[in-house]
């Protein structure tokens, strides 16, 4: 870990474990915060950019020398010209093993690539910056969450940068370390430091409110149940019986024209 009072950059998507994640590196490591934010063009950009808003005063009234103001970056990816192509390729994967969790394969990787450049790009104003921090959970199921993809962008940022004294970490997977736990512990540390996580936004779906039913919306429901925390989250919809995946094409087009509707 940085040392107390370094400064790291670390992304702010509105979600819970992005919002929990800055509150620990604040609080527990008194680290220098320096978020960002990415507008990728993102159907439910109002709704992330809105929860993003809120902790952003949220996190300068309580840790007002150690958060800066975060910094939103447009970045469309993936690009609108082929976007439609991906979708259709990811219906196409849905049922070969090993090939149903790519989603938007290269996304990932330019959101914290973007973010490292944003730190590089701190030192033009004496700002030191040497660690990227992602947020992401041993459940969550893209492979661009995988401790594997963390050490080869790790390796990336350095050869780029030709500087290997750079990092990039996230806490909760550094299963090697002993350092690896998942949403509830998230969930748990924010209801008892006073950090109110419900009004981070998790769903994907163009909704006012979490729609309640799809995988990111179920992972905060488990996360909820099993931190032991009453979910004080309004959903638009109940849980089905039946868990769901992010290529439940039928299930998002009925949601998409409630929506509309």
């Amino acid at each position: 870990m940085p040392k107390k009072g370094e400064s790291v950059v670390a992304c702010l998507s509105g979600g819970q474990d992005s919002v929990a994640n800055i509150g620990i590196l604040l609080k527990e490591f008194c680290l220098n915060v320096y978020p960002f934010f990415i507008n990728r063009g993102q159907s439910n950009y109002k709704y992330e950019k809105k929860a993003v808003d809120y902790f952003n005063q949220f996190y300068k009234r309580k840790f007002l020398k150690l958060y800066h103001n975060y910094k939103e970056i447009t970045v469309m990816t993936p690009g609108a010209e082929y976007k439609d192509l991906l979708r259709k390729t990811k219906r196409m994967m849905d049922d070969i093993p090993l090939n149903h969790n790519i989603s938007y394969p290269a996304r990932g990787s330019i959101a914290f690539l973007t973010g490292m450049e944003y730190g590089y790009s701190l030192k033009a104003i004496g700002v030191e910056v040497k660690t990227v921090f992602a947020s992401n959970m041993n459940s969550d199921f893209s492979y661009h969450c995988s401790q594997t993809w963390v050490r080869l962008m790790n390796i990336l940022f350095c050869q780029i940068l030709n500087d290997w004294s750079w990092q990039f970490i996230s806490l909760p997977i550094e299963t090697e370390l002993g350092n690896s736990f998942d949403k509830d512990v998230f969930i748990k540390w924010a209801y008892e430091n006073g950090v109110p996580l419900h009004k981070a936004r998790t769903c994907v779906k163009s909704f006012d409110i979490e729609c309640g039913d799809c995988p990111t919306c179920w992972d905060r429901r488990k996360g909820y149940k099993e931190a032991g925390v009453k979910d004080p989250t309004k959903y638009k919809f109940p849980m089905s019986s039946k868990y769901p995946t992010y290529y439940d094409h039928e299930k998002e087009e009925k949601h998409e024209k409630r929506n509309r509707s």
